[in-house]
């Protein structure tokens, strides 16, 4: 495989997540693939990463990228525990 395929993979993944977390944040509903690159193959890499992304992947992603809110450790825990009952 090449450099640009595994881009193209990265790329596919990354989208897709931003995508799910937009649609968290706003309601803003997750597309489909859009188009990525003019070459088939290149594309064909981006569409089944952005399909093989999994309920899992997108839930880590969302813990990952929501810092808990609140200045004492109650409130912390509470904000926590708020993401794991998704």
């Amino acid at each position: 495989m090449g450099k640009n395929w595994d881009y193209s993979k990265a790329k596919g993944r990354e989208m897709r997540l931003n995508a799910e977390l937009r649609f968290y944040h706003t309601g803003e509903p997750v597309p489909q693939p859009p188009l990525f690159s003019h070459c088939g193959t290149m594309q064909a890499h981006f569409n089944h990463a952005w399909h093989n992304v999994s309920q899992c992947d997108i839930r880590i992603h969302l813990n990952q990228s929501i810092v808990p809110t609140g200045t004492d450790k109650l409130s912390k825990l509470r904000s926590l525990r708020q993401w794991h009952s998704l």
